[in-house]
């Protein structure tokens, strides 16, 4: 099995690096994709990653690139995304011809944009316990309406997993590290 983990809009960081490394040994490969080529730019603020973000184009090249690289996977792919990068998963676990396993999505906001569409493989949606632009409750209850659809909440906000983030919650962050970690064992021996 492949892991594919695709980044939030901060893109490839030491905290991302260290999560491939806790998922490496439930893994034949773990590849990190990101919006910015695999380089830490080292963004000051959030406003200067998210401009960053939308200068590479967004969530349709990114969501693009990561398709592309479960399409080229070896072997089965279990596919981990958070914030744009959940969308991003999102949009390949509804593309049809993409050897997904299964796919996670923490915190993906844009989802709510793509709700209309029906994954083909089984998702599960890590949903923070508050967001500032769309009501939570009223998104999760539209998707785990679709079939292969698992909606979780976590008591943290947008970002949570994320040291660079504002919602950054360590606790929440170890919980969800380790639920991870045995999914993709589990995913490993399936």
């Amino acid at each position: 099995m492949e892991i594919i983990l695709a980044t939030e809009i901060w893109g490839r960081t030491p905290h991302i690096d260290a999560l491939a490394g806790r998922l490496r040994p439930h893994a034949d490969r773990v590849t990190v994709a990101d919006p910015f080529d695999g380089r830490d730019p080292h963004f000051a603020t959030e406003e200067q990653a998210y401009a960053a973000y939308l200068d590479h184009g967004g969530l349709e090249p990114y969501a693009r690139r990561v398709t592309d690289l479960v399409r080229e996977a070896a072997r089965p792919v279990l596919l981990i995304g958070f914030s744009a990068g959940a969308g991003a998963a999102w949009a390949a676990a509804c593309t049809p011809g993409v050897p997904l396993r299964r796919a996670c999505c923490f915190y993906g906001s844009a989802i709510r944009t793509m709700a209309d569409r029906a994954p083909l493989a089984p998702v599960d949606l890590i949903f923070p316990d508050r967001e500032p632009h769309f009501d939570v409750d009223a998104l999760a209850a539209a998707l785990r309406a679709k079939p292969l659809v698992t909606c979780r909440r976590a008591d943290a906000g947008h970002g949570f997993m994320n040291p660079l983030s504002e919602n950054y919650d360590e606790a929440a962050g170890r919980r969800w590290t380790a639920w991870l970690v045995r999914l993709a064992e589990a995913s490993s021996r399936a």
